[in-house]
């Protein structure tokens, strides 16, 4: 059974390419976007819509966050307490609790974990486990324990330090014997390449973690074969374990509006547990001691200008996320620097689109091609099938107050397939499209 499924597989994508070959061929446009509505591909999850430490109680405000719908969020013990029940209203549903980082801050609960079996004692460790446990059992809160975030960058490297192994072991052991049935996150280590030494060693002493995490900042064309190359390894061992890849984004391209909609696309395809935006050092910053970091500020890891007013082109983009509803559909381009996620949403005959695009600096025309559209859509007499494109414009770590129609107008279902031209659509911009029976874009809300 599974090698037909695999053999069927590979055919379906073999004639896809070639579907699309042709497309490419007789449009003569570089910059070619697929869509079969036909091929469905499970539900739009949202996996990769959550979000690292950069809120406050009161900050930002909750129209900022409501239309962005995020479904995960990791921090340390302050965080999440004070943030917890906040995000439960705006529709979070996991929280990964981070106990120790490489840096300690007392208010927000951090340990160090350069400190841990110091002078050979794990007290100091243990105790403040302990605490946090306690916080915890006291509100009710339901967290996936996170022991540590990036313990590869401690002063010495968690693979070659025999202390944080047993500072790791103690808590996990801790954890599970004071609360039955708690799910451990990690080891949240900063690179892919740097995690199976560790989940090595955590099978052969009996402290695997039950979803196995790790950060992850490379080409969005390269997340398939990371995520499947885990599970490989995993199922190799006789291990079944959900993945969160919870901290998405690098320092070089979080601002870019074309590469967050290829990240993005890449792990919701990918479909993992969960994925995290990461914060970082803000460009804006113009204090005196450039201190100003999306880890410190309520701007929601940069969405939000530093202004904590304005929105960035990220912002307009996890929104458009946000609102994809339905079914996920294959999609495929013809440039690795081109990505594409579809959603169908049945019950209201909508299609989706989501596309960015970055280090294209091409000058031809973007054409979308809709294969089998006369399958998803049925326009009766005297209904209109419209299309509202909106682009995104890559504006740097600059603020973009809204997107820019560029398209709104109706569509021809002449036959199975339909194609379009999209304007504007440059080197590092994002696109949002939508296409519906009778609506126009200033009706889409």
């Amino acid at each position: 059974m599974i090698q037909r499924q695999r053999a069927s597989a590979l055919h379906l994508t073999m004639g896809l390419t070639h579907a699309l070959m042709l497309f490419c061929a007789t449009l003569s446009q570089a910059g070619t976007i697929m869509v079969d509505l036909g091929v469905e591909q499970g539900p739009m999850n949202h996996r990769a819509n959550g979000y690292l430490v950069s809120i406050e109680p009161d900050e930002p405000s909750m129209e900022f966050i409501l239309p962005l719908k995020p479904t995960s969020f990791r921090g340390n013990a302050g965080y999440v307490f004070k943030n917890y029940d906040r995000l439960k209203q705006a529709g979070v549903t996991e929280f990964q609790l981070t106990l120790g980082l490489v840096f300690k801050d007392l208010p927000l609960q951090i340990f160090d974990i350069n400190q841990i079996g110091q002078e050979g004692t794990y007290e100091p460790w243990l105790a403040h486990v302990d605490r946090i446990i306690d916080q915890v059992a006291d509100r009710q809160l339901a967290v996936l324990w996170d022991i540590y975030n990036e313990p590869d960058l401690a002063t010495l490297p968690i693979n070659e330090n025999e202390r944080l192994k047993e500072g790791w072991r103690l808590a996990y052991r801790r954890i599970k014997h004071r609360i039955p049935g708690a799910q451990v996150v990690g080891p949240s280590i900063s690179r892919y390449r740097l995690l199976k030494p560790f989940l090595e060693w955590s099978q052969e002493h009996n402290v695997f973690p039950d979803v196995v995490a790790y950060h992850e900042y490379d080409d969005p064309s390269n997340v398939p074969a990371l995520v499947e190359d885990l599970r490989s390894y995993l199922k190799e061992r006789g291990l079944a374990r959900p993945i969160s890849v919870n901290e998405i984004l690098g320092q070089e391209t979080w601002t870019l509006a074309g590469y967050t909609v290829g990240v993005i696309a890449a792990y919701e395809r990918a479909n993992i547990m969960s994925a995290m935006r990461s914060c970082w050092p803000d460009p804006q910053d113009m204090s005196r001691d450039r201190v100003e970091n999306t880890c410190d500020n309520p701007t929601l890891d940069g969405l939000l200008y530093v202004d904590r007013q304005s929105k960035r082109p990220g912002w307009h983009i996890y929104k458009a996320y946000a609102e994809m509803e339905g079914v996920r559909l294959y999609t495929m381009t013809d440039s690795p620097k081109l990505h594409a996620l579809a959603s169908l949403d049945k019950a209201s005959g909508t299609l989706q689109l989501l596309l960015g695009k970055y280090e294209d600096y091409s000058t031809a025309d973007t054409t979308v091609v809709l294969k089998n559209a006369s399958r998803a859509f049925s326009v009766g007499q005297g209904k209109r099938l419209h299309l509202c494109a909106e682009q995104i414009p890559d504006t740097g770590s600059g603020p973009l107050a809204s997107t820019v129609v560029t398209l709104d107008r109706t569509l021809p279902l002449e036959d199975k397939d339909i194609s379009f031209t999209l304007p504007q659509f440059y080197h590092s911009d994002a696109y949002r499209v939508r296409i519906s029976p009778g609506f126009g874009c200033n009706s889409r809300d």
